[in-house]
This record gives structure tokens, C-alpha cells and sequence, in this order.
């Protein structure tokens, strides 16, 4: 629809209130210009009209939490997750193999919580599948890799690299923590711009095609397989994408954002891992392995970084999945802000085992977390990775939204793709079936976590995230109102078509 004025017809959920639904929308040179029930005014009869007879619109949907280089080189890698079986994942990087052209073969999404074996491959078995081509398998939390022999070679990894596993002296494959960090930032290093610009376009696909109009991208060496050259390249991208992309860039180089103009800093900032990678900092031992993860800052190198970022004027995001990892966040927050942090709407990316003292104290200081609903859905519930790592007792506080909520923060919903898919639908539905039922959230707030409260982390609650007047018409046209859908169904509601201020996105993959 490329007309300057028209009329929307259908069941608008306006996202403005747990009721709150409209008939008719005006639409005016990309805003939203009135809404209403019953019949447009007679004053718009001539106007053109787009009309939705059956399921529902809502505005764009948001992603507050998405790796989009990391995203888009998925979408031409091989795809672990779907092995139900160590051979299974033999057979498809040998596939991958037969035909691959390059320096070296990425693979993505592995993760060994899902297999029978329930263990990484050895460096050995990739050695088998090729001696000639480096292989590069990253575990789908991105905290940790495995590598054949050439790809640790390609890859300088060293023996003494803190992270390189061994059993009887001899490296098993498997890298974590810095390690994993070499391996990856070298990976990353090896990719082209024009390789780069293309990952985002395809990210920027896979999210329109998926109802999703808005992405927080996390872009920048914090992350590994990034450059700090990755943000400008962003910055630069971002007005030909299909979608719009906040930047989040994570780098420590405070005057480099300053000077691109961006408005905030951080993102996956790594204060501590991933509980999967057992590298999560955690104030008791891991139940299954032992050990407490670790921090990956000092507080003194945490709060300088934090204080010269608030002095700028700067919003700052940083990842702490732990207690510890919390702590410490809380901790330079505080001591970088003082008491004026004022408006700063500074970020928690994760947060999971979040403790009452830690809710107590971000609702003191105005600290906001990015949470993502679908870690349960995959890894939560009985049996689940949550509960082998954690034990019963801490995974079934994991990741408490609903306590969250009542306990006065705000939270917006991210998926954390390449992590999760970038997918809001799915983050959703994971919000309202979560596995521990006193944390659900009702559908309303659920989809909010993915609208009207990921524009207000981005300081874009004035121009979307509902759908009022005044707003810009951002639109996703659902097959399915969510509000009368099955709960059990909420994932597999259809995306039927996006709107970007007023425009048909086109969101072929």
C-alpha cells in the first residue's frame, strides 16, 4: 500500500491497554492519524482501504535482543539443532564438507544437552570427517566451540590458551571461555565486508518474514566473531534494510559511539557466560560439574568502563546471567551513577537467577532487564538443562518475569538470536507456558514484552510500539487474534504481512 492516506479495516489490538482493540485505523503519510470503533468516519469513505476481515493486527513486533551478523551467516551454515544423534550431526558436516569452498566451515547450533550422548565431538571425529578442511562447530549458546585440528591451527589457537580442554595432555576439541573468544574473534576476522552486509540483510529477512519491524542488533568485538569496524559498517547498513535496527554497540571505546552519535553503548558486554557452558558466574557450584563459572571483569574495570559511558550520556547495556555476574552489574551501576542516574534506563541483558535483592535494588536505581522467554521453553522444566546444571531448587527460580513485574521493573523481550530463533511469536508463547507456572505471564503482557516495552528501552515509546495517534504505522498482520488463540498455539500463530511506517515489507527469506 502505497497510498499517503488510507484506511486500515480489521481487529486492531492497539496494545494500549489489556482491552483495548479498534475497528478502523487511518493511516497518513507513514503515522497513524486516528483509530476508532464501528464504521470509519464518512469523511474517509473514498479513501483506498486495506481490510483484514479475519485474525488481528498488532503493532510490529520487536526483538530487543538479536547478534544480527551472527543471525544472517546462519542462514547459510549448517544447522546442528536438527541432529537427534551424534551420527546425524557427523552426516551433515560431512555433507557440508563435500561441497564447502572457503577458508572455514562454520556450523551452528549445536548443543549436546539435546543428544543422546550428551557430549561434544572430539577433535578426532572431526579429524575423521577431514583432516584438509578447518571445521568450526559453535555450541548454540555461542559461549563455547569445538574444532578439528585445522581449524585450531587456522585459528591460532594455542595449548596454553586458558579454555582449551585436555584429556592426558592432549586437546580435546572443545574451547571455552577465552579460548572460544580467540577462536571465534579469528573466525569473524576471516569474513569479508561485502560477507558482512549480506549477514545483515539476510538476519533483517528472517526477522521481517517473522512479524518482527524492530531489532535491538548487538554488533561489536565484546561479541566474539565481531569488530569494533562491524558497528560503523551497521550504522552505515541500516537505512537499506527492510527493518529497523536500533544499534547496540558493544565495544568499551566510549568515545567511538560518542563520535558515531549513537545515543547508547553495550549490549553483550560479557560479565560472566552461559549456564549451559558452565562459565555463568554463580555463587554456589554448578549441581553437575562443580566450579562457580567466573567474572570476566574486575569491579574497577567494570565501574570505569560504566562511569565514563554515564558521564557521556550514554545508555549501557551489559550480559550477567548469574548471581555474581548480577551483583557485580548492580555494584558498578551504583558506584558509576551515584544518584543520578536519572533517566539513563540503563540495561541487564539476561538476568536470570535474579535474586530479591537484586529486583529491590535496579527498581532503586532505575536498572531494566532484556529477558528471553524462549531459554525456558528450550531448557527449562523438569529434566531440563536448567535443572541438570543448576539444580531443582535454583532452576525453578530462573528467570522469575512474573516476579520481576510485581516487583516493579521493566522488562523487554529479546531472543538473543543466533542463540534462540529471531522469532517474537516464539518469545511470547514461552512467556505465557512457562514451565514454572507462577511465573506466566498473561497474554497482554506477554506480547508487551515485545512491543510497547522494548520501544521504551530504546527510548522509542513517543513514535511505536502501540498503535495510537501520533504514532509511526508499524503493523503486523496476524492470521489469529493471540488474545482468543490457544495458549498451547501462540508460536504457530501465521504472520500474514508487515507494515513499516505505512509500507508493505517485503520479507521473502
Amino acid at each position: 500500500m502505497r497510498a499517503e492516506r488510507y484506511v486500515v479495516k480489521g481487529r486492531i489490538l492497539t496494545m494500549t491497554g489489556p482491552k483495548d482493540a479498534a475497528d478502523w485505523m487511518l493511516v497518513e503519510r507513514g503515522v497513524v492519524a486516528g483509530t476508532g470503533r464501528a464504521e470509519p468516519p464518512p469523511e474517509t469513505a473514498e479513501l483506498p482501504a486495506l481490510s483484514f476481515p479475519t485474525g488481528a493486527l498488532l503493532p510490529a513486533l520487536h526483538d530487543a535482543h538479536v547478534h544480527l551478523l551472527s543471525t544472517g551467516l546462519m542462514q547459510t551454515t549448517p544447522d546442528l539443532s536438527v541432529a537427534e544423534c551424534m551420527a546425524e550431526l557427523f552426516a551433515l558436516l560431512s555433507d557440508a564438507v563435500a561441497s564447502f569452498e572457503g577458508d572455514l566451515l562454520r556450523a551452528h547450533s549445536f548443543d549436546p544437552d539435546l543428544l543422546p550422548d550428551g557430549r561434544y565431538p572430539t577433535s578426532s571425529e572431526l579429524d575423521a570427517i577431514s583432516r584438509e578442511t578447518p571445521i568450526f562447530v559453535k555450541r548454540r549458546d555461542g559461549h563455547s566451540s569445538v574444532v578439528n585440528a585445522a581449524a585450531m591451527e587456522l585459528l591460532d589457537v594455542s595449548l596454553d590458551d586458558p579454555g582449551v580442554e585436555k584429556a592426558d595432555g592432549r586437546p580435546t576439541g572443545v574451547l571455552r571461555a577465552r579460548a572460544h573468544t580467540r577462536a571465534a574473534t579469528r573466525a569473524g576476522e576471516l569474513l569479508t565486508d561485502a560477507e558482512r552486509v549480506e549477514a545483515f540483510h539476510a538476519a533483517a529477512r528472517v526477522a521481517a518474514s517473522r512479524g518482527v519491524g524492530v531489532v535491538h542488533s548487538l554488533v561489536g568485538a565484546a561479541d566474539p566473531g565481531d569488530r569494533d569496524g562491524d558497528i560503523d559498517l551497521l550504522v552505515e547498513t541500516a537505512h537499506e534494510l527492510p527493518i529497523d535496527v536500533v544499534v547496540y554497540p558493544q565495544t568499551l571505546n566510549v568515545e567511538h559511539v560518542v563520535g558515531l552519535g549513537l545515543p547508547r553503548i553495550g549490549g553483550c558486554i560479557l560479565l560472566d557466560g552461559s549456564f549451559s557452558s558452565g562459565t555463568a558466574a554463580l555463587d554456589e557450584p554448578y549441581a553437575d560439574s562443580g566450579g562457580r563459572g567466573e567474572l570476566y571483569f574486575t569491579d574497577d574495570e567494570l565501574t570505569g568502563f560504566m562511569r565514563r559511558a554515564h558521564e557521556r550520556g550514554l545508555q549501557i547495556a551489559v550480559h550477567a546471567l548469574g548471581e555474581r555476574a548480577i551483583s557485580q552489574a548492580l555494584r558498578s551501576y551504583r558506584a558509576a551513577t551515584g544518584r543520578e542516574a536519572g533517566d539513563s534506563r540503563h540495561r541487564i541483558e539476561h538476568c536470570e537467577l535474579t535474586k530479591a535483592a537484586h529486583i529491590a535494588d535496579m527498581r532503586e536505581m532505575g536498572v531494566s532487564a532484556c529477558v528471553q522467554p524462549t531459554f525456558e521453553y528450550l531448557w527449562g522444566g523438569e529434566g531440563g538443562m536448567y535443572e541438570k546444571r543448576l539444580g531443582q531448587e535454583r532452576a525453578r527460580r530462573s528467570n522469575p518475569f512474573r516476579t520481576m513485574l510485581d516487583g516493579g521493573l521493566r522488562l523487554a523481550g529479546g531472543s538473543d538470536s543466533y542463540v534462540t530463533p529471531l522469532d517474537s511469536r516464539l518469545g511470547i508463547h514461552a512467556a505465557v507456558n512457562r514451565p514454572n507456572v507462577s511465573e506466566r505471564l498473561p497474554v497482554f503482557e506477554a506480547i508487551s514484552l515485545f512491543t510497547r516495552d522494548a520501544a521504551w528501552f530504546s527510548f522509542d515509546e513517543g513514535r511505536r510500539g502501540t498503535l495510537e495517534p501520533g504514532k509511526e504505522a508499524d503493523f503486523v498482520v496476524l492470521g489469529e487474534d493471540p488474545f482468543e488463540a490457544d495458549a498451547s498455539r501462540l508460536k504457530d500463530i501465521e504472520v500474514v504481512d508487515l507494515y513499516m511506517r505505512g509500507e508493505r515489507v517485503e520479507a521473502e527469506v
